[in-house]
């Protein structure tokens, strides 16, 4: 739905916003939704989640800003470490159910809670992104038939379109008790419509959760709603589980885990300048414009909630794909949602404004040097449309971590690049520990992907027609055999076909694809 932005107020405190596409911003009901979902998130103030510190939601382009938690999210770390010991896993249901008791008690309902919107801290888990699906389920996107949220982790109830109460919310926490001790969503971590069909029909595999925690994790994933546990209920049978220890201190994480923290506080503290990229549009930066002179008696500009001011002393991209889930979930427009979205590796961009071009002259035409208009050679004598150019197909392309491939080359030949907003590329490949801590294919500018379902076939046709655009998919939302649309502004298109991922515990971070390629197809269809 958007990218997220790590920042800091003028105190030096960071923050994260989140910044909606603006696809997405355009649509006249979303606006509405996010308007009313936001002003009720405000009201969420509990101690497991990241509370919202700042918004604009009428702007022409839409933000929100909350705290930052700085810890890998829960799929990053179990994806990275492995399943979490009981103890932990329970402190972290009873951190997530405590969450949910502020979110509900604020008359919110999540939608998308899943492991990428949980994040970890030395002092227990944070629970971000809530009620913001909401929102996003009213798009043009999900209106023609896309499902709000995140299949793995979807209630029964929100894959047949039915009534979503916070109930909902206490089938995605089963699922995931049952992922942090396993690994694996137990309906399946595709974004298939199998998997939905499993969790509507069928009942999930709990054989590899703890047998302490099984009963528990069971009774979350009730199919009928009014079977499931209160969050309340959920605290006080985890209680046991927890070794006993009142609250969560440091060490309650395995070791590598903790590692994991300590190296997102010391980055969020200490961000190197690297990108001078501005602001995203609408954003006020500070120092780049003189203080607003206040009359005596009188207050400040302030933005809608009165902080608006404390935004971007600095700017640093977080996260390529942040997420509300749609279809492969909304969770990011087109597909993807950003694991970490308020907590991960960062990079400091300057906040020097950058010139607009002159809107007077964006539509006038090119002039030669010698000052006069070009000639106008268009004739009304029809033509034929030109022909479609002939595929290039590559086979086992691997593009390694930090490396960006182009299509004009031929064959495209991986090239190392620097990590941040701009950089030259038109498909991109990121592990963990660079600008997302999840693995994610990007594009960058304004080139798109588009993640295909699996009833669309793979074709030149199918890419010039779909639009469900987006700039990047997590791993887990373009698993081995997905077939993805590039389309560049030098007009290729490319069918990208995902093939296999480096092992997590790799030395050597990469993923392979097949491409087909047609060059120059986007200006002859």
């Amino acid at each position: 739905m958007g990218k997220v932005y790590l920042s800091h107020t003028p105190g030096g405190r960071p923050i994260a916003i989140k910044v909606i596409r603006p696809e997405v911003a355009g649509d006249p009901e979303f606006r509405r939704r996010f308007r009313q979902e936001v002003q009720a998130a405000e009201r969420v103030q509990g101690l497991y989640t990241a509370p919202v510190i700042d918004s604009d939601t009428d702007g022409p382009q839409p933000w929100l800003a909350t705290a930052y938690v700085p810890g890998p999210s829960l799929h990053s770390a179990i994806r990275d470490h492995g399943p979490l010991p009981l103890p932990a896993a329970a402190r972290v249901l009873a951190g997530i159910a405590e969450a949910l008791q502020a979110i509900h008690g604020a008359g919110v309902i999540h939608r998308d809670l899943k492991p990428s919107n949980v994040l970890l801290g030395t002092d227990g888990p944070r629970v971000i992104d809530f009620g913001i699906a909401r929102a996003a389920d009213t798009t043009a996107l999900t209106r023609t038939g896309v499902t709000a949220g995140t299949p793995a982790f979807m209630a029964p109830e929100q894959a047949t379109n039915g009534p979503v109460t916070p109930a909902a919310d206490i089938f995605a926490l089963g699922l995931i008790a049952a992922f942090m001790t396993t690994g694996t969503p137990p309906f399946g971590d595709s974004s298939s419509p199998a998997v939905l069909y499993r969790v509507v029909h069928e009942e999930p595999d709990l054989s590899g959760v703890p047998a302490a925690l099984r009963e528990l994790t069971a009774r979350c994933l009730t199919k009928d709603p009014a079977g499931r546990p209160s969050p309340a209920q959920i605290i006080e049978a985890s209680r046991p589980l927890t070794d006993g220890a009142p609250a969560p201190a440091r060490g309650w994480l395995p070791p590598a885990v903790t590692a994991a923290i300590d190296h997102h506080a010391a980055t969020a503290t200490s961000v190197p300048a690297a990108f001078p990229t501005p602001p995203p549009a609408g954003f006020p930066a500070v120092g780049t414009a003189p203080p607003t002179h206040v009359p005596p008696g009188g207050a400040a500009p302030r933005g809608r909630r009165g902080g608006r001011n404390i935004l971007l002393a600095a700017v640093a991209v977080l996260a390529v794909v942040a997420g509300v889930g749609i279809g492969v979930a909304l969770v990011n427009d087109g597909g993807g949602d950003s694991d970490d979205a308020a907590g991960g590796d960062t990079s400091q961009t300057s906040t020097e404004p950058t010139p607009e071009p002159d809107p007077g002259q964006a539509d006038e035409p090119d002039q030669e040097q010698d000052g006069t208009a070009p000639t106008d050679t268009t004739s009304d004598t029809p033509t034929d449309p030109p022909a479609d150019p002939e595929p290039a197909v590559y086979e086992g392309v691997s593009i390694p971590d930090g490396h960006v491939i182009s299509l004009y080359q031929d064959p495209p030949t991986p090239t190392r690049s620097e990590l941040g907003p701009s950089y030259e590329g038109e498909l991109g490949y990121y592990g963990a520990n660079n600008i997302s801590l999840d693995r994610s294919l990007v594009t960058s500018g304004d080139n798109t992907l588009a993640l295909l379902r699996q009833d669309e076939a793979g074709s030149l046709d199918t890419c010039r027609s779909v639009t469900r655009y987006t700039d990047g998919f997590l791993d887990d939302e373009a698993p081995p055999g997905s077939e993805i649309c590039l389309t560049t502004t030098a007009g290729d298109i490319a069918l990208v076909t995902v093939r296999e991922y480096a092992p997590i515990d790799s030395s050597s971070q990469y993923v392979t694809v097949d491409l087909t390629v047609w060059r120059g197809a986007a200006q002859t269809g």
